[in-house]
């Protein structure tokens, strides 16, 4: 193929790659045998502030020592002088006899998404996962909290003994589960206890928590 006619034709394409993706697009032709001023064609070169005649990056200089390599790369992040961040891609296209004579980068500007995902992020973030009982009646949350405090005991109730249940009744207790209507019959009943019985435990739990708090209460001689 005529030299002329595939640069030209590389021009071309680099054009039409800035006009579909848009103005924070950097769309840079390179060509590989010239080093010093590899860039024959750019498109929103504003990004980088590169012109046409200026050199290769860095990134480019392996090509010119082995250009029978492969050298493509997508998706990569760097930045500019200024510290704008990119988002680019490299692809090195090969002659007849697998030798690397051009390249096309795309370099994408991406400082107004980077922007915008560390307000999210800010926006999204929370201090700490809780399990909150998002229940649509009293008895659904009942169940849920009674369910939740015998799981995380870690002990089936079949294996409980007295002070076990005692342990659970002190945690629902302290939750105020015993403040809503009928939940002393729920939590007897998966206690596998009865109604007399859950109440001993519960006037017990709260004559320790009052000698508890009198204790406290009370200056030391």
């Amino acid at each position: 193929m005529d030299p002329d006619f595939t640069w030209a034709l590389l021009k071309s394409i680099i054009r039409g790659l800035s006009r579909a993706l848009g103005d924070s697009y950097e769309v840079v032709l390179h060509d590989i045998q010239s080093p010093d001023s590899s860039i024959v064609a750019i498109e929103n070169g504003h990004i980088t502030g590169r012109k046409v005649g200026d050199p290769s990056t860095n990134l480019g200089l392996p090509v010119y020592e082995n250009p029978y390599g492969d050298y493509d790369m997508y998706h990569y992040r760097t930045c500019t002088h200024q510290g704008k961040p990119l988002k680019s891609s490299s692809m090195y296209l090969k002659d007849q006899t697998g030798r690397n004579f051009a390249a096309i980068c795309i370099n994408w500007d991406i400082s107004t998404l980077t922007a915008a995902n560390n307000i999210i992020r800010d926006l999204i973030s929370t201090t700490a996962d809780l399990d909150e009982s998002f229940a649509t009646d009293v008895n659904e949350l009942i169940h849920k909290t009674i369910e939740e405090t015998i799981f995380h005991y870690n002990k089936p109730v079949s294996n409980m003994d007295r002070n076990d249940k005692l342990q659970v009744v002190s945690l629902l207790e302290s939750q105020g589960v015993f403040r809503v209507k009928r939940s002393v019959e729920r939590v007897a009943t998966m206690l596998g206890v009865s109604r007399v019985t859950l109440y001993g435990y519960i006037n017990e739990v709260k004559s320790l928590k009052d000698v508890r708090a009198y204790n406290f209460k009370t200056p030391s001689n």
